[in-house]
């Protein structure tokens, strides 16, 4: 199965993980593009949980379009005070239905 996770602090890393090693195809959302190269290149997340590795069947990426295409399940995990504007963002830009 095909998971977006949007939201890449600790909550998300670590979901993204338990869903990787679960056999998932995870694509993880963060804003900064330096934690994209650390899930991409090493399997770390170089901001957060920086001493555990990552499942193989994470990757990352700054685009909503890009995380959401195909998935079969989307879980936002970002910290309540920005939900409401990640929440219309998804809509506007990956189509997630409101």
């Amino acid at each position: 199965m095909k998971v977006a996770v949007i939201g890449a602090g600790s909550w998300g890393s670590a979901l993204a993980h338990l869903l990787g090693t679960a056999g998932n195809s995870v694509m993880l959302w963060a804003r900064k593009q330096e934690v994209c190269d650390g899930i991409n290149l090493r399997h770390r997340n170089p901001r957060y949980l920086t001493d555990a590795p990552l499942s193989e069947n994470v990757q990352a990426s700054t685009s909503y379009a890009e995380v959401c295409a195909g998935a079969q399940a989307v879980v936002v995990v970002t910290p309540s005070s920005i939900m409401r504007s990640v929440a219309e963002t998804l809509k506007l830009e990956a189509r997630i239905p409101s």
